[in-house]
């Protein structure tokens, strides 16, 4: 078969003049091309710095919360822009929502972002992982995290039961606390025992949210496995099957069925939310409360919504504690912006400003020791205040959260046998 003329000379180009308009090419790429995020593996936080000042930080977080957001608009983004020149661009977003974002963003190969800071923990993080979502490791640059926090803190090295390995940076901490009325109950019952008794005599007064639909009512069910399933925390934090789980929430799950007839409605319907149930008590028709902002009630007792004998409770046998995190996507274009910005939310600061319940309450993750005389006083003013546990208090009551896995089991246990009734 005859061949063209221009076909021969195609076939007999030199190699040469094809690396040259291979290179002509690699040349006309575009900015952002040659800046491939996934490029940047920094090795001291002089780089860090270096490249990222003066960048627009896109950050995607749960939106919820009022008092969150105007810490991150009104205190945390000016800061950040006086301080490191950072344009901190807030994107509220639910997790189901960021979650998907990135798993297309992979599966299409995207190497630019269009996230550089994501607000995570829990089974969030640990399908992360799985999937290969995120950027790091990254915890060792951090300046404020080396300084300020213990090293020895579990959540440091485990969210969830899930190894963190330096890829996500712990940002806050919360812990379940009930509130009560101590003018109406002097005497509140000190744990899950006690409290059946007191339901017995006063039906209908004590409910918890819907623990399918809200993260405080899910904690107090599993708080109760640290008093009623009778094993040890390393027991019950371990990675199990489901038919462990099953088999060890028997004791649990017998306790909320013999509890639910005596509760708010006979246990027939539950509040949506935290939001509901502290309706319920302020209303009066629950004498019990619960959440997870440690500086909640504080916050509603100064805002005229709880009255000022309104106290904390955690139950001797303690309540679950966990921890909430940053991390930088796999993609993200500014990840030394991010890690800027991470840094800046683990400062003592940062960490102390949150902490007060007329801006967030959220526990700091800092090790209060680690701190100078003055913000120690600074810490100890925000505690002495009516209505606000210390966190001396809080550690000492604390119990670790289970695996990511336990807590969805739970949940669904719990609807097949005590919800679903």
């Amino acid at each position: 078969m005859k061949r063209s003329r221009q076909n021969d000379r195609k076939r007999n180009c030199p190699v040469g003049w094809m690396i040259l308009f291979v290179l002509f090419l690699a040349g006309c790429a575009s900015p952002a091309q040659e800046a491939s995020p996934e490029m940047f593996q920094p090795d001291t936080w002089e780089e860090v710095a270096a490249s990222g000042e003066g960048t627009t930080v896109t950050m995607v977080m749960w939106g919820g919360n009022d008092q969150v957001n105007r810490y991150m608009d009104e205190w945390v983004a000016p800061a950040l822009l006086e301080q490191h020149q950072i344009t901190l661009r807030r994107v509220p977003m639910n997790a189901p929502e960021f979650m998907a974002k990135f798993i297309n963003e992979k599966r299409s190969g995207l190497s630019r972002g269009t996230a550089d800071l994501v607000w995570i923990n829990g089974e969030n993080f640990r399908t992360a992982r799985e999937a290969d979502l995120l950027w790091g490791p990254f915890t060792h640059l951090l300046p404020n995290q080396q300084a300020y926090m213990n090293p020895e803190s579990p959540d440091l090295h485990f969210d969830t039961g899930v190894p963190i390995d330096g890829f996500e940076a712990l940002w806050g901490r919360a812990q379940l606390i009930m509130a009560y009325d101590a003018a109406r109950i002097p005497e509140p019952p000190r744990s899950y025992g006690e409290l059946l008794t007191w339901a017995r005599e006063n039906p209908g007064r004590f409910t918890y949210p819907n623990p399918v639909d809200d993260f405080a009512g899910a904690a107090f069910i599993r708080s109760a496995y640290y008093e009623l399933a009778s094993l040890t925390e390393g027991e019950l934090t371990r990675e199990m099957s489901r038919e462990e789980i099953h088999e060890i929430s028997q004791p649990v799950m017998a306790y909320f069925r013999e509890l639910q007839p005596h509760l708010w409605h006979q246990g027939k319907a539950y509040p949506a939310s935290q939001a509901q149930l502290d309706d319920f008590f302020r209303n009066g028709e629950t004498a019990f409360s619960m959440g997870f902002e440690v500086g909640k009630v504080l916050g509603l007792i100064r805002e005229g919504v709880f009255p000022e004998t309104v106290e904390t409770l955690i139950f001797d046998s303690g309540s679950i504690g966990n921890s909430h995190y940053l991390a930088v996507p796999f993609n993200a274009p500014e990840k030394a912006g991010a890690l800027l910005v991470i840094d800046f939310l683990q400062s003592p600061e940062a960490q102390l400003h949150k902490y007060k319940p007329e801006v967030w309450g959220d526990m700091p993750a800092i090790d209060p020791s680690r701190l100078t005389v003055e913000l120690q006083q600074e810490l100890a003013a925000i505690e002495s205040q009516p209505g606000m546990p210390s966190l001396e208090m809080l550690a000492a009551y604390r119990v670790p959260e289970m695996h990511a896995h336990t807590i969805d089991w739970i949940k669904e246990i719990w609807q097949e046998e005590v919800g679903g009734r």
